[in-house]
């Protein structure tokens, strides 16, 4: 669902001043974006310069999406030029989805300059801000459907290109992510005109420390081969590995292998990840980590008491990447392996009856087994 999103503009007025020289006449170097394209345009960004004289620079444009930064318009090309008026036009739309960036930023830079290249870097390099006289930044929020659950806003994920993971295309149809009458989620992966669909939320607010609990009301030990479930925290920035947290169940492609993991990232990292096969008897399942400094206490159980002793998996961590609390959001998502359909004849549907999070306050510091902290 894409939505007009309202920026904030700024106009430079009489800014291209009398000197005929120096647009704005004398004063520090300034940049300014004179047009932002909505989030899902492809139009081009617009922008002009001040206070300096146009052949003596250039501008750097870098966007930033999913996380992760891209020159603007081309790697090759990273470079804008500015008219004699001060203004400049740069497109900003030049392969992938650049049309879902949600960060775009301008440098003024001297002309010689030799920018970084970026190609899906987590960060831009420091010395764009030493090298730059001046540097604009704008944040565009892209339109996209919300719904309540648990008592909490979640965000529909939505794209018109392969994203990750998978890589997989998401849909923020009804068809695929809803809220029943009982006020259960249901997330769902749906073919439509031979495309395949997988779906994805994500919590508004971020929560830090505490107990995250994942009510379940479906048989994921049968889950498709091809198909993930995942269960888990993420953050755009990329301090702590995303603060990226998982439980994840998935064969992950194989016909008999363990179905479900606890995870925390870099995964790959000897000590990072723990394994195990999950088999219940029921729909009814609970998933949890309580994640604390020093530690991260996960473990599954069958039903929903989270103090019945019928425990199907339990695992602590206390590794060296532990992460600290940022602007992580909670994530949960139904996707497919690679991209690739079902194994099976048809479309996948998981259902999630509630999700808790209860913050703790220490009394003692025990893991989960001898539970010795309260919580309010």
């Amino acid at each position: 669902m894409k939505q007009l999103v309202l920026v904030f503009l700024l106009f430079v007025g009489d800014a291209v001043g009398a000197t005929g020289e120096v647009p704005g006449g004398p004063g520090e170097p300034a940049i300014l974006f004179t047009y932002v394209p909505p989030y899902g345009s492809f139009e081009d960004l617009r922008g002009q310069v001040l206070h300096v004289r146009p052949e003596d620079y250039m501008v750097a444009v870098y966007i930033c999406v999913d996380g992760l930064w891209w020159s603007k318009p081309y790697l090759t090309e990273p470079l804008t030029p500015i008219r004699e008026d001060g203004s400049w036009i740069c497109d900003i739309t030049t392969g992938g989805h650049d049309q879902d960036a949600t960060r775009i930023v301008a440098y003024l830079v001297p002309k010689g300059y030799a920018p970084p290249p970026m190609s899906g870097g987590p960060t831009l390099p420091p010395e764009l801000e030493d090298a730059s006289a001046a540097k604009v930044e704008v944040t565009r929020q892209e339109g996209v459907r919300t719904i309540s659950f648990s008592g909490y806003t979640w965000r529909v994920k939505a794209s018109e290109s392969p994203l990750g993971p998978g890589p997989n295309y998401f849909s923020d149809s009804s068809e695929n992510v809803w809220v029943d009458a009982q006020g259960q989620l249901h997330l769902k992966v749906t073919e439509r005109d031979g495309r395949w669909y997988c779906a994805e939320v994500v919590s508004e607010g971020s929560f830090g420390y505490g107990a995250y609990d994942f009510y379940l009301a479906s048989r994921i030990d049968k889950l498709d081969r091809n198909v993930v479930l995942g269960l888990f925290t993420w953050d755009d920035a990329p301090e702590g590995h995303h603060r990226e947290i998982d439980i994840e169940f998935s064969r992950w492609g194989r016909t008999k292998d363990d179905n479900a993991q606890f995870v925390v990232q870099p995964w790959d990292r000897p000590g990072n990840m723990h394994r195990f096969n999950l088999q219940l008897d029921g729909d009814l399942s609970a998933h949890c980590f309580v994640w604390r400094k020093g530690c991260i206490s996960f473990r599954s159980i069958r039903g929903h008491l989270l103090t019945s002793p019928d425990i199907i998996e339990s695992w602590d961590y206390e590794g060296p990447d532990l992460p600290e609390p940022g602007n992580e959001k909670v994530r949960m998502n139904l996707w497919l392996l690679d991209g690739v359909p079902p194994s099976g004849d048809g479309e996948v549907e998981v259902v999630v009856r509630r999700f808790e999070f209860v913050r703790p306050v220490p009394v003692e510091e025990t893991l989960w087994g001898t539970l010795k902290y309260e919580f309010r």
